[in-house]
């Protein structure tokens, strides 16, 4: 069942059958440049999908997607909606496959999860965060209403901080 959905994008946890998709993206150093190191084995985007579900079951509403065309039921990236610990903010990220990129899907799919967390978390600041030489991402995140701020986050110092305006 569906978790979020647009016109053409819809989304649901990762589930232990989705490793393979996973690691396209974590192993894919193109999609991973502006991340983090890729990882080398599918038994890591396993683990991470085992420790994802542990997320999810205990903090209702939140986890790490896949994200998937509704016209072919293809996986095209994921999507992560967590909170950002020893905070109260929420984190919104994503990551497609590059046969995704400049379709407009992560503008989409952003625009959804924050129209979700306004309804479901209010009062909760929603932040991303992004390299600053990823000016696609940085133009994503201005697109749907996020603004640069001087903010600064355990373990993320070399990111830039973008807030909900």
């Amino acid at each position: 069942m569906p978790f979020l959905e647009t016109q053409r994008l819809y989304l649901r946890l990762f589930q232990e059958s989705d490793a393979h998709d996973l690691f396209r993206i974590e192993s894919n150093p193109e999609v991973m440049a502006f991340i983090r190191k890729p990882v080398t084995e599918l038994s890591q985007s396993l683990g991470r999908i085992r420790q994802e579900a542990i997320y999810a079951a205990a903090n209702e509403g939140l986890g790490l997607f896949a994200c998937f065309e509704k016209a072919t039921d293809t996986y095209i990236g994921l999507v992560k909606i967590k909170h950002i610990e020893d905070t109260d903010d929420i984190e919104v990220g994503y990551a497609f496959l590059p046969e995704a990129w400049g379709k407009g899907y992560a503008t989409e799919i952003t625009q959804k999860a924050i129209e979700y967390l306004q309804q479901n978390f209010k009062g909760r600041k929603i932040v991303a965060f992004v390299q600053d030489e990823n000016t696609s991402s940085k133009h994503v995140l201005e697109k749907v209403g996020m603004n640069k701020v001087d903010a600064g986050y355990e373990g993320r110092a070399d990111a830039v901080v973008f807030e909900l305006g």
